[in-house]
């Protein structure tokens, strides 16, 4: 026997007509076991005695065989309910048979009066039974429309927005039916859209969960729709590569199912495919023989065991569905199609070039990009949530260009296997590549620029770890923070930076790094040469004054001060210097050269070509390539004093200079000099436009300015003053920000001589006369000719 309660109130097979003992047993199959008291002060809440009352009531159901179960003061249904059955069919995932059972509204059929709180208790049961016969409907309906069946679908849909004795549909269930409805078409779906709308919900016709938006996966998502039944393909990847947006998309484009990976119980991701949840492997099977089926899993790391193994087992046999699934980790098992995730590539995101220079094709913050949303607070959130370990580490890898990983975990004072384990999540959460490289570090930085303090304290920490010759930029970024062992460490990286700058063609960026630590003594020679490459002369000298008397005598010392003085025009002092410095070191290389170029500006071409030899050859020694090229040629132009030919002497140094550009180009000027000299004005000019491009290619704005300020010269000289004036003009917009105080000088005051500039052809000698340059200043009065353009 059972009771009745939807759409009737009966016990099947029997006639028993008396509807509070009915109640009163639907009350104990829905509730459980009850005290007798609680019964009587429910049921009866207005009687003389309401314990008799009871007493009478469960008289009737004793009559009733099976219906009861009583144990002292307690009373419990011992008969089974439909309401109570359907509740249970919907929580174990039975969901068409719990739909069949649902006959009408609980105890629709009542008539006699009830105290309060028994009748609110039925309306609630009402409601609640009828939300789980809809729940089951629709669940029914998405696995219809999972089947490519929409009319089937949009017919359960209609049976649950209708369903008799169920409360309206609220904001949740309503764009559910709306979906099912529109998929089939159905006329029901515009009554859901009013319905949304006075709830203030927006429907669209075609509704879609909120995503992120889509691009740069066209070719992926493409090939995921070429699968034919009983193919399976695996997308892979670190988190935040797109793999779940991957599959939105792909369930956009229609006809597919995504499903979320559950973990228990067994077979739980499998279980909207089915009426019932899959107990048992052969119906974890056939849930997945249609070959309709367009199902993705989202994803296998998510799954319980059992649906792992029914996807393996789908994967060899294919049974006809397509599936699709995604992970973190590589497919355990072959697969038809293999997509491996990683961010996007410049090309994948043509359409938007400024999107991936801002994110490095992170997928996660292109779509924040394409929103509009600040990258900074989507990292800046998902950073502050990490544990302090992590955090600093993600922090410390990001402010670096190329990761140390050594250095950052001496920051991070952590052991090798505590380190190990940090790098290894980042790179699971998809925000560092397996090197440690943070993907859009310079989100990142712009993050850390909020939070200053704590941002020079991670830079302090790496400065101290990093080796010195890339410690500069941190020990920069943490000034305010450094502590007395610090400054020595500093002064010892900055001296490399300098170099480095010095060697890639940069002078005026040392100068300008080593200008703001010139109370520093130990850097006064490199200041000093980084000061000689901008032309700032007479400063380096006064830097070199800083010096004590013992370290002025120091050979790099004596060489710097040489150099500076031959750039002045000081030559029997920069000789007398070079002559103190012995041995085969690179300051020995400096002062040959220094005793060149003295020797080239007596004309003494014998000695020069001697001592530029030599300084080429020390160079050779060192493995400096570009200057011992550069003192080839020296030696070359002093082969043409001697009365070489130009395209003789220059031959050779040309031909193994070709591969730096930047060298090349500046033997190109030379060169283009010793065929002026030798009256081949044509050809000189010609090599001289050689010498721009190859200055181009090698991005050096110096020799450039160089090369324009010769052209213009010529021109000057020839009286074609408008292209001078072009030449003088590329040459100081080169110049600008260089520091390169000579050349700057120089090209002013042949300006100023052209546009009869009297004022500013005096402003640009006094700057010449200011960097040492006396008799540069008296060359340039003694040849000045004030002329305007006509």
């Amino acid at each position: 026997m059972t009771l009745r309660t939807l759409g009737t109130l009966s016990v099947e097979g029997v006639t028993f007509r008396r509807e509070k003992v009915l109640l009163l047993l639907a009350y104990l199959c829905l509730e459980g076991p009850q005290p007798r008291r609680r019964l009587a002060e429910l049921f009866w809440p207005d009687a003389t005695n309401p314990m008799n009352s009871l007493a009478q009531h469960l008289v009737h159901l004793r009559g009733l065989p099976g219906a009861l179960a009583e144990d002292g003061q307690r009373v419990a249904a011992a008969m089974p309910c439909d309401a109570a059955t359907l509740r249970d069919l919907v929580r174990r995932g039975r969901h068409e048979d719990a739909a069949a059972l649902y006959a009408g509204p609980f105890m629709d059929a009542l008539t006699i009066p009830l105290g309060a709180d028994l009748e609110e208790w039925v309306f609630d049961t009402r409601d609640a039974v009828a939300q789980d016969a809809r729940a089951a409907l629709m669940t029914l309906g998405a696995q219809a429309a999972a089947h490519g069946q929409a009319a089937r679908a949009g017919e359960l849909a209609a049976r649950a927005l209708t369903l008799d004795g169920a409360p309206p549909p609220d904001e949740l269930d309503l764009p559910r039916l709306h979906h099912l409805l529109s998929l089939a078409g159905h006329p029901l779906a515009a009554q859901v859209e009013r319905d949304a709308r006075s709830l203030g919900l927006t429907l669209s016709a075609a509704p879609a969960p909120v995503s992120a938006p889509f691009a740069g996966r066209e070719t992926e998502l493409a090939a995921l729709n070429t699968l034919t039944p009983g193919q399976t393909a695996w997308i892979s990847g670190h988190a935040g590569m797109g793999k779940t947006a991957l599959l939105e998309a792909l369930a956009r484009s229609g006809g597919w199912t995504v499903l979320a990976g559950r973990a228990e119980p067994p077979y739980a991701t499998l279980s909207p495919l089915t009426a019932a949840p899959p107990t048992h492997p052969q119906a974890a099977h056939a849930a997945l023989r249609d070959p309709h089926l367009r199902v993705a899993i989202d994803s296998w790391d998510a799954a319980d065991p059992a649906t792992q193994a029914a996807l393996t087992h789908a994967a060899a046999a294919r049974p006809g569905a397509v599936i699709v699934i995604t992970s973190r980790h590589h497919p355990p098992f072959d697969v038809d199609l293999h997509l491996n995730l990683g961010p996007l590539s410049p090309d994948d995101l043509r359409a938007h070039p400024e999107v991936h220079a801002r994110t490095d094709g992170h997928p996660v913050l292109v779509g924040h990009a394409l929103r509009g949303q600040p990258l900074d607070l989507r990292l800046g959130a998902r950073v502050r949530a990490y544990p302090d370990p992590v955090r600093d580490a993600f922090l410390l890898l990001a402010l670096q260009d190329q990761p140390n990983l050594r250095a950052t975990r001496a920051a991070l004072n952590q052991d090798a296997g505590t380190f190990a384990r940090t790098l290894s999540y980042l790179t699971t959460e998809g925000l560092t590549s397996e090197t440690g490289r943070v993907y859009a570090a310079a989100t990142t930085r712009e993050h850390l620029n909020q939070i200053h303090v704590h941002a020079a304290l991670l830079h302090l920490r790496l400065a101290r770890a990093l080796p010195e010759d890339t410690a500069w930029p941190h020990y920069d970024r943490s000034r305010d923070l450094w502590e007395d062992p610090d400054e020595t460490r500093a002064a010892h990286a900055a001296r490399h930076h300098a170099h480095t700058h010095l060697k890639r063609g940069y002078p005026g960026q040392a100068a300008a790094l080593l200008d703001t630590l010139s109370h520093l003594p130990t850097l006064a020679v490199p200041h000093a040469w980084a000061l000689i490459g901008v032309g700032r002369y007479q400063d380096a000298l006064n830097r070199l004054n800083t010096l004590s008397p013992h370290d002025q005598q120091v050979s790099d010392a004596l060489a710097a001060r040489a150099v500076t003085l031959i750039r002045l025009g000081r030559t029997d002092e920069a000789v007398t210097l070079a002559e103190q410095i012995s041995g085969s070191g690179p300051d020995a290389a400096h002062a040959a050269s220094v005793r060149a170029h003295a020797a080239r500006m007596r004309e003494q071409w014998d000695a020069a070509r001697r001592h530029a030899q030599i300084a080429a050859d020390l160079w050779n020694l060192h493995g400096d390539d570009e200057a011992h090229l550069t003192e080839l040629g020296m030696v070359a132009r002093a082969q043409v004093g001697l009365g070489s030919e130009p395209q003789v002497a220059f031959a050779e140094v040309l031909r193994r200079s070709q591969d730096l550009p930047s060298v090349h180009g500046m033997i190109l000027v030379n060169y283009a000099a010793a065929l002026g000299d030798r009256g081949s004005t044509t050809q000189a000019e010609a090599e001289l436009h050689r010498a721009v491009e190859h200055l181009t290619l090698a991005g050096d704005r110096q020799g450039l300015a160089t090369v324009h300020g010769n052209l213009g010269v010529r021109c000057h000289l020839a009286g074609q003053l408008r292209d001078a004036i072009e030449h003088y003009r590329r040459a100081l917009a080169l110049l600008s920000g260089s520091g390169h105080i000579r050349l700057l000088g120089v090209t002013l005051s042949n300006l100023s001589e052209i546009d009869g500039d009297l004022s500013g052809f005096e402003d640009a000698l006094t700057l010449l006369e200011q960097a040492g340059q006396v008799e540069l200043v008296q060359q340039i009065r003694l040849n000045a000719q004030m002329v305007s353009v006509p």
